[in-house]
C-alpha cells in the first residue's frame, strides 16, 4: 500500500512492515492503526495471519490483504504488533514515476523486534525500483551500523537513513558513503547547547507534536532557533515541518530546505475536483457533500480525495 501523503518531505508513504513495541506516548501511528484494526482476538485466530516467535513476542505475516468475515479489508488486523505485509512489497516497482518515498511510516523497520529477514526483503523491494528516493527513520540507529557492517545496508545517493531525535539524549548513525539525516519530531525540549548538527548529517527536519493527546508538548520558538542557526552555520538544509502547532510558535515563514536530489518536483497535477472551478458541490444533509463535474455531469467518487479521475477532461489535456 502506497499512499500519497501531505508530509512535507516526501511524496508517498509505503508500509510493507507495520507495528512497533516501543510505546512512545506521542505516537501518531499507533493511534491511526487503532482506527483500522477490528477485533484483534478474532483476527489473530484467522488462518490469513501467519504467526512466528520473535525476540520479544509474536511476529505476524500477511500474504494477502486481510478480509473480515463480511469481506471488508482490515488494514491493521494485528493492531500495532510487528507485521510483514508481503503483498505490499511489489508496490514501489509498480510506481513508475520517480518519487521520494518514506519507508514504513507505520513502523520502526530497524527496531530490535524486526527480523533481519524482513529488513532484507524491504531493501530488495527498494532495489527493484532504483528510480525512487527512499527515506528511512528509526530510534535504533545501532541497527543501521549492524547492517552496514554486515554489508546489507545499501550505500546509494537514493537512500537516506534518518534518526528520530525528539530529545538531546539520542545516538546517531553516520558513516562514509551513506546519506544520513536527523528528524527532531516531535521536538520535546530545547536543543540549546547541543551540537545540533550531528557529524556527517546532510539534513535536519524539525516538527511539533500534533493531535489531541493529553499532556501534548507544545514547543517554544527558543527551542528551534538554535537548530536553525546551527544548520545555517554548517551549511546544512533544515526543514520546519508544516503544522498549525509549529506555525503557532514560528509563524507562517516556515523554512523548508531540501538536500540535493530530494527537492520536490513541481506540482503540475490537476487538483482534486473540489478545488476545480467546474465543480458543482451540493450538501447531502449529515452525509457530507456530493461533487459533480460541471463539464461531464459525472459524479465524483470520494476516492479522488487527492487526485482527479481518469475521465477528467483537464487531466487528458
Amino acid at each position: 500500500m502506497m499512499n500519497k501523503t501531505a508530509i512535507d518531505w516526501c511524496d508517498f508513504t509505503w508500509n510493507p512492515v507495520t507495528g512497533c513495541r516501543r510505546g512512545c506516548p506521542y505516537c501518531y501511528a499507533r493511534t491511526l492503526a487503532g482506527r483500522f484494526t477490528g477485533d484483534i482476538r478474532i483476527n489473530l485466530a484467522d488462518p490469513q495471519i501467519r504467526a512466528q516467535d520473535g525476540p520479544d513476542g509474536k511476529l505476524y505475516t500477511l500474504a494477502q490483504p486481510f478480509k473480515s468475515g463480511r469481506g471488508n479489508v482490515i488494514l491493521y488486523p494485528t493492531g500495532f504488533e510487528p507485521t510483514l505485509h508481503e503483498y505490499r512489497l511489489a508496490d514501489v516497482a509498480k510506481k513508475k514515476k520517480p518519487a521520494t518515498i518514506f519507508v514504513c511510516s507505520m513502523a520502526d523497520l530497524f527496531a530490535p523486534s524486526i527480523p533481519r529477514e524482513w529488513i532484507e526483503r524491504v531493501l530488495e523491494a527498494c532495489a527493484a525500483a532504483p528510480w525512487h528516493n527512499y527515506l528511512f527513520l528509526t530510534k535504533f540507529p545501532k541497527r543501521y551500523i549492524e547492517l552496514a557492517e554486515a554489508g546489507i545496508l545499501p550505500a546509494s545517493r537514493r537512500y537516506w537513513y534518518g534518526t528520530t531525535t525528539p530529545t538531546q539524549e539520542t545516538e546517531y548513525f553516520w558513516a562514509n558513503g551513506y546519506n544520513t539525516f536527523t528528524s527532531i519530531e516531535p521536538i520535546l525540549e530545547s536543543f540549546e547547547g547541543m551540537a545540533p548538527v550531528p557529524p556527517g548529517h546532510g539534513w535536519i527536519i524539525v516538527g511539533a507534536e500534533t493531535g489531541q493527546r493529553k499532556g501534548k508538548v507544545r514547543p517554544e520558538r527558543s527551542w528551534i532557533e538554535p537548530l536553525v542557526e546551527a544548520a545555517r552555520a554548517a551549511g546544512v538544509p533544515i526543514l520546519l515541518k508544516d503544522s498549525k502547532e509549529l506555525r503557532a510558535v514560528w509563524g507562517d515563514d516556515l523554512i523548508q530546505q531540501f538536500p540535493e536530489g530530494l527537492e520536490p518536483m513541481p506540482d503540475n497535477s490537476v487538483p482534486h475536483c473540489k478545488d476545480c472551478d467546474d465543480a458543482r458541490i451540493t450538501q447531502q444533509g449529515k452525509r457530507g457533500q456530493s461533487v459533480t463535474c460541471g463539464v461531464t455531469g459525472q459524479h465524483v467518487r470520494g476516492r479522488y480525495t487527492r487526485s482527479c479521475p481518469e475521465w477528467c477532461p483537464k487531466r487528458r489535456k
